[in-house]
């Protein structure tokens, strides 16, 4: 039996339907992605299988027990708890096995109760079976993947800004056990390394999976089934986003030429009868074909692609050939260094992508670049004929007392009304929508109003930050396309990967306290590192190595890679003792599984020596993640 069956659904709001008929099933372990356009009723389908909303007409049905983990229903925290308690209350049946077994075993430490000794071996017999000597690992290891360190677990959760408690609350939905796990958006708020480490942790786990992503790349990774929802219809694909895409371009060019032959066909069909229909000799063939005419099963023309905000960008004016040059920026908070002596030029047409953690200071090296942050120290100087423009990913520019006409009309005084309506038009604001007022805007909406007053600025430098941000994958791609085509200078701050891949000639990385630039794209970088992973050396890193070179001294470089492959091989050293301490505990909860439960002696060593390995492990992490860090 299926998880989950959704038959001839259909779901309708004040603003007209949403769903019409449609159908979908999920198998137990799929792994199924859904994609359409903001708007389309992907959420809502979400809502439906939960049943936190009901369907107008046709029939949602469960499989009887099934266990189902909805990322926007964890709820919030108590302000005053720690991350590792609020973590630690995915698992509140077994903190309190795990508390009862502890006062079991001083009982029967002080005396040998019988019924005690045996409730003790039931108890911790059925502890194992639900993975009690495993859970607090485990809670460490998702928190940590998503981006928390260990010295953080003892935060309360209201020191977390919006982006960190989103993390904890994804963290909590994947430490719940689940028959089908539902995620809406997770990528958002985590950066490249947190999406990597997600994908490698969703792709492991067993259960079934229903994402709704607008990172190609996660869908990529992740997805053996795309669900497009489109004009209320659910459309199945076998395979990831690339293979649908190819395939939904095969199924339309099919649909096209069918339709095609099809309509020839009726149109002579049609004229051959309207010439011979009221001739005698001709009348009844004429009758005969106009009756299979109507019986024939008519072949659809596909429908016409949705629309799409028109980003393209047009001419600009030329700069210098040097358009911008950067010397010794510094910028930290609270001591603690961001980005220091970072120098570089960029070159007329030139992209930029500037990529890194959360936290490390991308936003802020932008606003410096753009003159929006003086930092802490440093030079910028811009060539001759440069007109940048700044696109601000929290749109804070916007005017919370206008419209969209007149939020327009205030940032292009020189339209005219009409011009202005037709302007906004072309990003799907359409009719009375010009007159919605900002502070009404989604999300979706007011990236793409930013985007318009962007496009309208004829800058010849784009500085970006988070610009694919609320956009979902078909507006991102056209955004792309106008970009890619786009004469003027960029600078690009993106956790996108897949638009870091198409756009950026160059990258600039921060992180721990360090810049450096690269040149390729994301996927040249990431190779870089797997390759230095894989021989554990530090190799020379091409023009960025050269740029330092001017203000590292030799021995300084020297002492770093004797320094580096000193703490390489101990990493090495820590994993191998990692994976013989995680051998020996898989091995001790295996024997637990096997003692006889009134055999208290034996389990009391098996605990001892479980509580060895388990205190050793912990160390041993402790010191991987310091060096790893470094």
């Amino acid at each position: 039996m299926s998880l989950i069956r959704l038959e001839n659904i259909s779901k309708g709001f004040s603003s007209g339907p949403l769903l019409t008929n449609a159908n979908f099933r999920i198998e137990e372990g799929e792994r199924i992605a859904l994609i359409g356009r903001n708007g389309t009723g992907k959420t809502t389908l979400f809502r439906l299988i939960t049943g936190e909303t009901e369907a107008d007409a046709g029939a949602v049905e469960r499989m009887r027990r099934a266990r189902i983990v909805y990322l926007s229903q964890i709820p919030d925290a108590p302000p005053d708890k720690t991350i590792y308690d609020i973590a630690m209350g995915c698992f509140a049946e077994l903190v309190e096995q795990e508390r009862v077994l502890q006062e079991l075993e001083h009982r029967l430490a002080a005396d040998e109760d019988p019924a005690a000794l045996e409730e003790y071996g039931e108890l911790q017999h059925a502890f194992t079976l639900s993975g009690g000597y495993e859970f607090r690992t485990r809670a460490r290891q998702i928190l940590c993947g998503l981006g928390f360190q260990p010295d953080d677990f003892s935060r309360p959760f209201s020191t977390l800004s919006g982006g960190w408690r989103a993390r904890l609350m994804l963290s909590m939905a994947l430490l719940r056990e689940a028959d089908l796990l539902l995620l809406d958006e997770p990528e958002n708020h985590l950066d490249m390394e947190a999406r990597e480490w997600l994908e490698g942790h969703l792709r492991a786990r067993p259960e079934a999976v229903v994402l709704i992503s607008h990172d190609r790349r996660m869908v990529n990774e992740l997805a053996q089934r795309i669900v497009e929802v489109e004009r209320g219809a659910l459309t199945s694909f076998t395979g990831n986003y690339d293979s649908w895409l190819r395939e939904k371009t095969v199924r339309r060019e099919q649909q096209q030429r069918a339709f095609a032959r099809q309509d020839a066909f009726i149109q002579k069909e049609k004229a051959w009868i309207d010439r011979f229909r009221y001739k005698n000799t001709k009348a009844r063939q004429a009758q005969n074909r106009l009756k299979r005419l109507e019986k024939l099963e008519i072949v659809e023309a596909p429908p016409p692609e949705m629309d799409t905000a028109a980003f393209q960008l047009g001419e600009v004016g030329r700069s210098g050939d040097i358009v911008l040059t950067a010397q010794e920026l510094t910028m930290g908070y609270n001591g603690e260094l961001l980005y220091e002596d970072l120098s570089f030029s960029l070159h007329r047409g030139e992209r930029l992508g500037i990529i890194g953690p959360n936290g490390s200071g991308k936003t802020t090296l932008l606003r410096q670049l753009a003159g929006r942050h003086p930092g802490l120290a440093g030079t910028i100087w811009t060539g001759a004929n440069v007109s940048p423009a700044f696109y601000d990913q929290h749109q804070q520019d916007l005017n919370p007392n206008t419209d969209l006409l007149g939020e327009m009309q205030a940032f292009r005084p020189d339209w005219s009304g009409q011009l202005c309506r037709n302007y906004l038009a072309r990003f799907l604001f359409t009719g009375e929508e010009v007159f919605k007022p900002t502070t009404v805007l989604s999300g979706g909406e007011r990236s793409r109003l930013a985007l318009a007053k962007l496009i309208a600025s004829d800058a010849n430098l784009l500085l970006l930050d988070e610009p694919t941000n609320h956009l979902d994958i078909a507006s991102r791609e056209a955004l792309e396309a106008s970009l890619a085509d786009y004469e003027g200078t960029l600078i690009i701050v993106s956790h996108d990967r897949t638009l870091m891949d198409k756009l950026a000639e160059r990258l600039l990385i921060l992180q721990e306290g360090r810049a450096r630039l690269f040149l390729g794209n994301f996927s040249d970088w990431r190779r870089k590192q797997q390759e230095e992973q894989a021989v554990a050396v530090p190799r020379d890193e091409g023009d960025e190595e050269k740029r330092r070179k001017a203000v590292e001294s030799r021995e300084q470089k020297k002492a770093r890679e004797r320094k580096a492959r000193r703490e390489q091989r101990r990493i090495e050293e820590l994993e191998g003792h990692i994976a013989q301490c995680e051998s020996d505990i898989s091995r001790l909860n295996l024997q637990f599984s096997k003692i006889d439960p009134t055999d208290f002696q034996q389990a009391q060593e098996l605990k001892k020596a479980y509580d060895e390995a388990h205190a050793q492990l912990e160390v041993l992490y402790r010191e991987w993640t310091a060096l790893a860090e470094d």
